[in-house]
C-alpha cells in the first residue's frame, strides 16, 4: 500500500511539473508571438514611411532582442535620417482653424486679443497664441479684417501684413515688429 501511495504522489508531482513546464512554454511562446507581432507592425510602419510609429515599435523589439539584425538595421536608418515632427509654434498655430474672424477698425493689440480668444475657443482651450508687439506706435495701428475657416497662423499673417509689420516665430512666442525697425537693424549690421 505504501508503494501505491508513493507512486500516486510521484505521478501527481510529475503531472504538476509537466503542466507547469508546458504553461511556461506556452507563456514564452505567447510572448515571442507578441514580440513578432510588434516587429511586424513596426516593419510595416517603416515601409509605409511612418518612421515615428516604426521607431516606437522597433525600439520595443530591440529592447527585448538587441541582436535582431533587421530591427537593428531599420532603427539605424531611422536614427540617421529621421527628422522629428515639427512642434514649432507656426505648426501648432496652423493646426487651429478659426471658423470666422470679423474685425473692423481695431488696433493691432485688440486684433491680437481677439485672435487669442478665437483660438482658445477653436482649440478647446489648448492653443492660445503668445504674441509680443514691439513698439507702442505699432500696437496702435488700425486694421479691419474678415476671414472664414482660416488657420490661426494665416490669420496672424494677415493681421501682420495689414499693419505693415513683420512676424518672427521664436520657440515660445511670435514677435511682431515694424518693417522700418527690421530694415534699420539690417542696414545697421552690414
Amino acid at each position: 500500500m505504501k508503494t501505491s501511495l508513493f507512486g500516486s504522489k510521484v505521478s501527481t508531482a510529475v503531472a504538476l511539473l509537466t503542466t507547469a513546464f508546458f504553461m511556461s512554454a506556452a507563456s514564452f511562446s505567447a510572448k515571442a508571438e507578441d514580440l513578432n507581432a510588434v516587429f511586424q507592425q513596426g516593419r510595416a510602419a517603416y515601409y509605409k514611411g511612418d518612421l515615428d510609429t516604426a521607431y516606437k515599435l522597433l525600439s520595443r523589439v530591440a529592447a527585448a532582442n538587441p541582436k535582431h539584425a533587421e530591427t537593428a538595421s531599420m532603427l539605424a536608418y531611422i536614427r540617421a535620417n529621421y527628422q522629428p515632427k515639427d512642434e514649432s509654434l507656426k505648426t501648432q498655430y496652423a493646426a487651429v482653424t478659426l471658423p470666422k474672424v470679423e474685425m473692423a477698425d481695431v488696433t493691432l493689440t485688440e486684433a491680437i486679443e481677439g485672435l487669442r480668444s478665437l483660438s482658445k475657443n477653436a482649440s478647446g482651450g489648448k492653443v492660445t497664441p503668445n504674441v509680443i508687439v514691439k513698439g507702442e506706435e505699432l500696437a496702435q495701428r488700425k486694421l479691419s479684417l474678415s476671414l472664414s475657416n482660416v488657420p490661426l497662423s494665416e490669420a496672424l499673417n494677415y493681421v501682420t501684413q495689414l499693419v505693415g509689420a513683420k512676424a518672427t516665430y521664436d520657440k515660445h512666442v511670435v514677435i511682431l515688429s515694424s518693417q522700418a525697425d527690421t530694415i534699420t537693424s539690417t542696414v545697421g549690421t552690414k
